[in-house]
């Protein structure tokens, strides 16, 4: 069974990834095709060709590696004069081209989050990272009980249920707070209930019990609750069905920069990283969390991480770091601004310097990603399973 799940997981990292990366492309290649540039090349995929035609001036290719793809574009990396070229046309024309990729990677979130959502009765549930103001939704902030501990000789304990987890709902009713849970329970004494709860490691699991008397006063199932609970913003967007996609890709990225933008602050207050890093994952934190959904089979989250990554890609591309398409955003402002062209000798260390910053940086959360989410130990374990 683990040999089917490693493999389904690789296939939806290669369809995650090479979906965001080619939708990305398409935006780039689809923007100079309406506005009249010249596109050399367009490829699906990377490495060496697999088929290829040239059509209409340019070559279309299908590669061998399936993460994402490239476009080239006449006139992009290097000065033309030509009438189709990149290099020739206006700040408005350079910006569209360059911004297109971001908003192809928004609208593929769109869409995503319309399907999630759909499956979900137009709600959605985000953790309580932070105090944020959402647009367009019903907000709703539910206090689920924790799991600490798990007595012996108890309804609990008989049906093994598990401990470090979180009360998600029974019955099919969600859990709002932990006086609602212990109510049920006492409503519903000497019936079976079926208690859906979430583990830490996002997976969803059911437990049928019966609460009964254990001989401890108000015990009826026999678990302990952490002091602390998990809160969780509930968004209910069924008034806003219609733009539901819209409101959530927006809501969600401002949420999600709202977060980082504390765990910022908490770093700079702690002088530490940590705050920072633990925050930020790379492609072995993605693969990580894939590897989980599909081990218990959540396509919803699936494409709910699709979604998240596709708007983290967008507000990364639009940093203004050299190399990324903020990097040359800035770039032609400043020849704008300066009423010339900068140096091609200047541009192109720049854009060395913010690769060789990116990879370097890629490199450090790589690191970060195989301690935090002990990578190594997870792959030891599936490969001798394997064997």
């Amino acid at each position: 069974m683990t040999i089917i799940i490693v493999i389904k997981a690789i296939i939806w990292i290669l369809f995650i990834i090479g979906l965001v990366v080619f939708i990305h492309e398409l935006g780039h290649f689809m923007s100079a095709k309406l506005l009249g540039i010249k596109v050399q090349e367009f490829a699906f995929g990377f490495g060496k060709k697999i088929i290829g035609k040239k059509f209409k001036g340019t070559l279309y290719r299908i590669n061998y590696i399936p993460l994402g793809g490239y476009v080239r574009i006449l006139g992009q990396e290097e000065e033309s004069d030509k009438p189709q070229s990149f290099s020739t046309k206006s700040l408005s024309t350079k910006l569209t081209i360059l911004l297109a990729g971001v908003f192809m990677n928004f609208l593929l979130a769109v869409v995503t989050f319309y399907i999630v959502l759909g499956f979900r009765d137009f709600s959605i549930h985000l953790p309580v990272l932070t105090d944020y103001e959402f647009m367009g939704t019903n907000e709703e902030v539910q206090y689920k009980p924790f799991v600490r501990k798990v007595f012996d000789d108890t309804p609990a304990s008989d049906v093994d249920f598990p401990k470090d987890v979180i009360i998600w709902s029974v019955d099919e009713v969600e859990v709002k707070t932990v006086e609602d849970f212990i109510n049920y329970l006492q409503e519903h004494e000497g019936e079976e209930i079926t208690i859906k709860v979430l583990t830490l490691e996002g997976k969803y699991v059911e437990k049928n019990v019966v609460p009964k008397k254990t001989g401890r006063e108000g015990v009826l199932l026999g678990i302990e609750f952490y002091e602390s609970v998990a809160a969780f913003y509930k968004l209910d967007y069924s008034k806003n069905k219609a733009l539901s996609g819209v409101l959530h890709s927006i809501n969600f990225t401002g949420y999600s920069l709202d977060v980082f933008g504390d765990l910022i602050e908490i770093s700079y207050r702690e002088k530490s990283v940590k705050p920072v890093s633990e925050g930020v994952s790379g492609l072995i934190g993605v693969a990580s969390t894939v590897f989980d959904l599909v081990r218990v089979g959540d396509v919803l989250e699936l494409l709910n991480l699709l979604a998240g990554i596709n708007l983290s890609l967008a507000v990364i591309n639009l940093l203004p770091i050299p190399g990324l398409d903020g990097g040359y955003v800035l770039f032609f402002i400043i020849e704008k601004i300066r009423g010339r062209k900068l140096s091609e000798k200047y541009m192109e260390w720049a854009v060395r310097f913010g690769f060789a910053f990116m990879i370097l940086l890629l490199i450090l959360i790589s690191i970060k990603d195989i301690i935090q989410f002990n990578v190594l130990s997870r792959l030891l374990n599936v490969l001798k399973n394997i064997i």
